[in-house]
């Protein structure tokens, strides 16, 4: 009887200890996401960056306690985007650690936290590129304009410490535009009324365009901007298809700067003495470019493996390659990585070769 009693008595003051230490946790949890919260807005980048070391050592502390911390941000991060002025600082980073260490069922509060973001708050901008970017998968149109004000409006480079590299401005700015789709593309073909957006605009959709931006484009080649004139070029050369050919071929040269005649001309030459796409020479079978086709949307868009001239050569349909290869680049906007934005050149150049057919 003394021994079951003995026992008992620990197994109490264990449970008691347990639960002394986790109250104690939590405590320190909301400590530090009041920390957080009390933040002021920074006044400028050096404030940022000393907020940003204070705020890297309590997400450290958070991922220690992963746990018990995941519940506590997950509350108080619901609880911030029903506050009448919300704490820029905390809606970034609590939807950020969720996203990273979260439910899959955190994804529409990231959301929620991704539309009350201000994009013209002095924040990280990287912190910023990782929740726009995966709130982004959402394909919710409300976040095209604050992606306008934080990535068109500013050139961003996002890091990438473990490959000694980053990536660039038009890079940062296709993938986020190009996780959109064709909507993504369209919103994009609307912001060239804008001057001040006509070369960067111009830029990503060399990355994520088609045809359809044709027309929106076409009357750049009256720029009388070189740089604008050169970028639309380009686009209707590399990713307008037939229809950019004719819109390169149409223009009409007399009135032209002659610097523009002298770079239009050849490239128009070259247009008309372009031969048809060999289609079928060398082809392997339908169902093994089906089975690459197949491999490289698994993969969100990876060549690893796969042979592009296989593709270009394949006897499949026109309308299913064209199809298959659309989500297969919007696939490859989800790797946020130089490799990804490289796969994504050679489908659109794909893409290109394949709306040749029958032209």
């Amino acid at each position: 009887m003394m021994r079951l009693i003995a026992a008992a008595l620990a197994s109490a003051a264990l449970a008691s200890s347990a639960l002394a230490t986790d109250a104690a946790t939590d405590a320190a949890i909301s400590a530090r996401i009041a920390q957080i919260r009390a933040l002021p807005a920074a006044a400028n980048a050096a404030t940022a960056g000393a907020q940003r070391r204070e705020l890297d050592s309590a997400w450290r502390f958070f991922g220690d306690v992963r746990e018990d911390a995941i519940p506590l941000l997950r509350r108080e991060l619901a609880a911030e985007l029903r506050a009448a002025r919300p704490s820029q600082q905390l809606l970034l980073d609590a939807a950020c650690f969720l996203l990273a260490y979260g439910a899959d069922s955190d994804r529409p509060l990231a959301l929620q936290a991704a539309l009350a973001i201000n994009p013209d708050a002095l924040l990280d901008r990287p912190q910023l590129f990782r929740l726009m970017h995966a709130a982004a998968a959402s394909r919710d149109v409300r976040l095209l304009p604050l992606i306008d004000r934080a990535f068109l409006r500013h050139d961003v480079s996002i890091p990438l410490p473990q490959q000694g590299s980053s990536i660039d401005e038009t890079g940062v700015r296709a993938l986020l535009y190009g996780r959109f789709g064709l909507a993504g593309e369209r919103h994009l073909a609307a912001q060239l009324r804008d001057g001040a957006l006509t070369k960067p605009v111009l830029d990503v959709l060399q990355l994520l365009g088609s045809p359809d931006s044709t027309p929106a484009v076409a009357p750049l080649l009256q720029n009388q901007d070189m740089d604008v004139l050169t970028r639309a070029a380009g686009f209707l050369m590399h990713n307008g298809g037939p229809q950019g050919r004719q819109a390169l071929l149409a223009l009409k040269l007399q009135g032209l700067p002659k610097a523009a005649v002298e770079f239009l001309a050849p490239m128009r030459q070259q247009l008309m003495q372009s031969p048809a796409p060999q289609v079928g020479q060398g082809a392997l079978p339908d169902a093994e470019v089906r089975r690459q086709l197949d491999a490289l949307e698994a993969a969100n868009g990876s060549y690893d493996g796969v042979d592009p001239a296989a593709i270009a050569r394949s006897r499949l349909p026109k309308q299913e390659l064209l199809e298959r290869l659309g989500r297969i680049r919007e696939r490859s906007f989800a790797r946020p990585t130089n490799e990804a934005l490289a796969d994504i050149e050679t489908t659109s150049a794909l893409l290109n070769a394949v709306s040749y057919r029958d032209h």
